[in-house]
């Protein structure tokens, strides 16, 4: 066969596959018409100052009032934002304005101390400092959070489980904080956010082939909690917040062995334990003993007994587990020991336990279970639907 044919055939089946891929797999077409769901996210609450920084020209507004303050501002480089009398500064430029968003034209990211975000940014100028917020479409604010809330290279049906909870739960969080200041924090109290420096590719996959769907219970949004590791089962949300969905109860979960955070033990000196309480407003002056109270049906504690001074006293375990930090007491399913100068705490799993346990959700995605089968588990009683139908009928 000649060098001139083998090339024919070469492009003659490139063409083929590229029709074939057309026809079967048609690409998605953005419908313009479909306004885009908005999430404002805090990224940071309170702080003197920061840099600001976009590659290209963007319009700079009064958040409040919508008024044009600069329709192309150049940055030409990293700017410190900082307070002014009558506003703000970038850099040397001065608007007056205590609320300024800025646009970027043309899609290009905004860096915000070095780190890169999709979409816009609010600087409100408050009393004890600047708060930024990132108004960001729920799709590109996902592919921020799925890389930071699991691993990347995990099975694909476990992201895209996770996608859909992560959904769910920023999609609550927006409809029920429509009238307050933002909707989600970048942190472990939303979920951790990362923007666009966080994205990979698999999990980016995984927000796109699951587009717009949500859990819907009852006719609305399933806020969809989720967290690392539940220990062989997860928690009422009941016994912690006033959550009363049946989705929301608990089931049992033998999936998280392999997570390194299934047992845990931990050796806390009695005077940092006495120390801690007192940071959090607890007026002991001694501590005579420490015991675990009654368990709820997941083994989790509901709270602990401490004797002081002869008395006991009743302390809540979220409270507890907040004073001594969350990081050091993972989980309320934990049993204490005494010894003469330290507490040995020994549990199993991490995190508030209530919703999809993310290490049973990789153990069932290893183990070839479809995405839509990890989330009935989890949440027994939903449906997946997509956001826009919840979003008509809520109307």
């Amino acid at each position: 066969m000649s060098k001139r044919r083998i090339i024919q055939l070469t492009v003659i089946t490139i063409l083929g596959i590229i029709v074939f891929r057309f026809f079967i797999f048609p690409p998605k077409v953005y419908d313009s018409s479909k306004t885009p769901f908005i999430l404002r996210v805090r990224l940071k609450r309170s702080v003197d100052t920061f840099t600001l920084y976009s590659k290209g020209k963007c319009r700079v507004t009064d958040a409040e009032k919508g008024a044009v303050l600069a329709r192309a501002f150049s940055f030409d480089g990293p700017r410190e934002v900082s307070p002014a009398k009558s506003g703000m500064k970038f850099g040397q430029e001065l608007f007056p304005s205590g609320d300024i968003r800025i646009s970027p034209l043309r899609g290009k990211l905004l860096v915000v101390d070095g780190r890169p975000y999709r979409g816009e940014i609010d600087v409100q100028k408050k009393d004890k400092g600047f708060r930024i917020i990132n108004r960001v479409k729920l799709e590109d604010y996902l592919k921020g959070v799925l890389p930071r809330e699991v691993y990347h290279f995990w099975p694909f049906a476990t992201l895209k489980a996770q996608a859909i909870a992560s959904r769910s739960f920023a999609a609550h969080q927006a409809l029920l904080r429509k009238n307050q200041d933002y909707d989600l924090t970048a942190d472990t109290f939303s979920q951790v956010y990362g923007g666009q420096a966080s994205e990979r590719w698999r999990t980016t996959k995984a927000v796109e082939s699951t587009a717009g769907e949500v859990l819907e219970y009852d006719g609305k949004v399933l806020p969809a909690y989720f967290h690392s590791c539940c220990g062989g089962h997860t928690q009422n949300a009941a016994n912690l917040w006033s959550q009363h969905e049946d989705p929301l109860r608990g089931v049992k979960c033998s999936w998280c062995r392999w997570s390194p955070y299934f047992r845990w033990r931990v050796r806390i000196p009695t005077k940092t334990i006495l120390e801690k309480l007192k940071e959090k407003g607890y007026s002991f002056r001694e501590i005579d003993d420490i015991r675990s109270g009654p368990r709820d049906n997941s083994k989790r504690v509901e709270y602990v007994r401490i004797r002081s001074q002869n008395n006991w006293f009743e302390v809540s375990t979220e409270d507890f587990r907040a004073a001594l930090g969350r990081r050091l007491l993972k989980s309320s399913n934990f049993k204490i020991k005494k010894y003469p100068y330290y507490y040995l705490f020994s549990g199993y799993g991490w995190g508030h336990g209530v919703g999809m346990c993310q290490w049973g959700s990789f153990g069932l995605g290893f183990r070839r279970w479809d995405y839509e089968r990890i989330l009935r588990h989890y949440y027994p009683g939903t449906e997946i639907v997509n956001l826009s139908e919840v979003l008509r009928k809520e109307r």
